[in-house]
């Protein structure tokens, strides 16, 4: 399966940004306030939120196609050439020089993230940056091999918006994978062919908390019901996954498979990536879900937003021996 990967071609459509990560030693307190002095030994910059999706597929040997909205800023130079050092076009992306680039700074010591600054606009973009945005998605769905919608609702995502590209999916008889946000409604989502949530996110779009097997099924099918999806996959961190489709009552349980666990940031990311690489090769959503949960144990174990190969899934899929799902 994991060789099928090869040459398939992803639309990634969300919010897109930087990852900054300022990384030092703490030896003493600040005379000014109670808080630590870092002295600085490394900046690293990433691709994040659905630019990090990107950059998994291209690790994964598929070619993703990025589009998103960036400023005309120094964030949004960064963000270009941390693109082309992928190997991942600039060319569908839009910019509006009335926005800034996403930009998350995060200072590190020791391995303890100590503080995370966010620089952002988050309101809508204005009409003719979403006909732009659309425009673009036109003309590419139609020779993709499926496409992912990750919302971080930072604005690019709206109703009209939403309702556009999935309609333009269903016409192109495209799969579309689909990472939801808490903020978003679930309504928004309608026609996506897998919504991905973490337990959090499939709280605010069931409407409840889970608490046990009971409600987290009962969370599964209020999210199917809601959005009309044709399988809705609940990431559950170290209790590993949740399937649920159609119209089958119950879940397939699936355990997680890490081996070590030093930081989820990213890990969304790549159970996204995996997934709609393995359901355009023609995998069941049970093999694509195995596929992603097993890529998120690789995933975690690295610090910060992390890609995963294709060579790392072969090994976690040896070291855990026989993948079962429970249903």
């Amino acid at each position: 399966m994991l060789r099928n990967f090869s040459g398939k071609r992803i639309l990634v459509i969300g919010d897109v940004g930087v990852d900054r990560y300022i990384i030092g030693s703490v030896e003493r307190i600040s005379p000014e306030a109670p808080v630590p002095i870092v002295t600085v030994k490394e900046e690293k910059l990433k691709l994040g939120l659905a630019a990090n999706v990107a950059d998994n597929i291209q690790a994964l040997t598929g070619v993703p196609w990025l589009t998103g909205i960036i400023g005309s800023d120094r964030a949004g130079e960064d963000f270009r050439d941390l693109l082309r050092e992928s190997r991942i076009s600039c060319s569908h992306l839009i910019t509006d020089k009335n926005r800034r680039t996403v930009l998350k700074e995060r200072v590190v010591s020791e391995r303890q993230q100590l503080l995370r600054v966010d620089y952002e606009h988050s309101h809508a973009i204005n009409p003719e940056v979403e006909r732009k945005l659309l425009d673009k998605i036109r003309k590419l769905i139609s020779r993709c091999d499926a496409v992912i919608l990750e919302d971080y609702a930072k604005g690019l995502l709206s109703r009209s918006s939403a309702q556009a590209i999935f309609s333009m999916a269903k016409k192109a008889g495209k799969i579309i994978a689909v990472d939801p946000n808490s903020k978003t409604p679930a309504e928004l989502y309608l026609g996506a062919s897998v919504l991905t949530p973490n337990t959090k996110e499939a709280e605010r779009l069931a409407g409840f908390e889970i608490k046990d097997e009971v409600s987290l099924i009962a969370a599964g099918r209020e999210i199917l019901q809601k959005t009309r999806a044709a399988h809705v996959v609940i990431t559950r961190g170290k209790d590993g996954m949740a399937i649920f489709s159609g119209r089958v009552r119950s879940a397939s349980l699936i355990p997680t498979y890490a081996r070590e666990v030093y930081d989820v940031s990213g890990a969304g990311d790549t159970v996204i990536a995996v997934m709609s690489l393995a359901l355009a090769s023609g995998a069941t959503i049970e093999e694509a879900s195995i596929l992603g949960n097993l890529a998120a144990g690789v995933e975690v174990a690295k610090r910060g937003t992390a890609t995963v190969s294709p060579d790392e899934i072969r090994m976690a899929m040896e070291f855990f021996g026989a993948v079962s799902v429970r249903s």
